[in-house]
């Protein structure tokens, strides 16, 4: 293979992907190290064990490999679905208290030390509610140490964001707590961030498991302050709803914001400064693309009128005259009322023929004024 065309040395170098193969081939000579060093290095991993982390530090002390790191991913894992086992399943992890308390070190050293990778420009963090030992063993953690992790690991990211070029920020799998708990957020007053992605647990999937209820945290709590940078943003839930009653949405102001998708949000009864609606609106100068995918308006009790989406798409028919682009899995987007045992419930009137036409036929008159507006704008290229 050392006697292969440099051509075709590129072309596989382009076409591998299993890093370990990348690894081998780089050992082969010093002309292949050079070549395969940078699609080795452009992506690292760091998992959620102790000797990651240490594996990551390693790469930040060489500066000739920390220079080719342009995305670093936490914790990924293929294919697994998200799980919070009920109070009772958790198991006694007290024995790991230590090791635990270890990881979280690691990490927050590790996390810290993000911005000597000079030329970083993405990092997403996945949050699951387990860790591997340093025996190998998978093992859940009580939600003090997970939540705990998970604020460690956030404000230790945050920190490097400040003489850091990161573009990029995406968080999966979040628990949203109190802002309080968040204060290291405002410290980035000068955010590079030019897109935001953060997907929070479900409101049901909280209760059973930390058996509190000062878990359904603002969705404002980790948004980036308010800046001139940031084009893209994306709030999901993809467990279930997600409705906070301390959202407050009013300080945030972003310019430049092009993109939003919202899933599983819930839209507040009444507009509210606040609110999510008003969020939109607010930006209604710069969007341009808006996603909305299995959200509802939340009606407050049986006797309360509905907020209906009919209403909602004529007044963002009327206001969101930038928009070039609106995309959603299901134009019924629905209704919801909060049962203390059940949570978020379908409200009666949602499977009524009426209003479910009403809703249908003012959307469609929505997309098709998007739609018109996206082709004026081509042809006035």
């Amino acid at each position: 293979m050392k006697d292969l065309p440099i051509e075709l040395v590129g072309a596989v170098v382009e076409n591998t992907t299993s890093t370990s193969d990348l690894l081998s081939l780089r050992s082969v000579s010093a002309t292949y190290r050079d070549l395969f060093t940078p699609h080795v290095f452009r992506e690292i991993h760091i998992h959620n064990s102790v000797q990651s982390a240490r594996n990551c530090q390693n790469i930040l002390a060489s500066p000739s490999l920390a220079a080719h790191v342009r995305e670093v991913i936490y914790d990924p894992r293929d294919h697994a679905q998200f799980c919070l086992l009920p109070a009772g399943l958790q198991g006694d992890c007290n024995d790991d208290d230590l090791e635990i308390a270890e990881l979280e070190d690691a990490l927050t050293e590790t996390f810290c030390s993000l911005s000597g990778f000079k030329n970083l420009e993405s990092v997403v963090l996945n949050f699951w509610p387990s860790f591997r030992s340093q025996s190998g063993t998978e093992i859940q953690e009580h939600p003090f140490w997970f939540t705990n992790r998970q604020i460690a690991v956030l404000h230790a990211v945050h920190y490097a964001m400040k003489s850091s070029c990161i573009r990029s920020l995406t968080l999966n799998n979040v628990i949203l707590m109190s802002s309080t708990c968040y204060d290291f957020v405002s410290s980035v007053t000068d955010s590079p961030l030019h897109h935001f992605s953060m997907s929070a647990v479900a409101n049901s999937e909280l209760g059973a498991w930390s058996g509190s209820k000062a878990l359904n945290g603002s969705l404002d709590s980790l948004l980036p302050p308010s800046n001139a940078n940031l084009k893209s943003l994306v709030l999901r839930s993809p467990q279930g709803l997600y409705h906070s009653l301390n959202t407050q949405l009013h300080a945030y102001n972003y310019p430049a914001l092009e993109s939003l998708v919202l899933e599983h949000i819930v839209f507040d009864p009444t507009p509210s400064v606040d609110g999510i609606e008003e969020f939109i609106v607010r930006h209604k100068a710069s969007l341009r693309r808006l996603e909305l995918h299995a959200c509802v308006s939340y009606v407050p009790s049986l006797s309360n009128p509905i907020r209906r989406w009919s209403t909602i798409w004529k007044r963002f028919e009327e206001e969101l005259v930038s928009l070039r682009e609106i995309v959603m899995w299901d134009i019924h987007q629905g209704y919801a009322l909060l049962d203390g045992t059940s949570g978020y419930v379908p409200h009666p009137t949602s499977i009524a023929t009426e209003l479910a036409k009403g809703d249908e036929q003012r959307f469609l008159e929505f997309s098709d004024r998007v739609d018109r507006r996206a082709v004026l704008a081509k042809t006035c290229l």
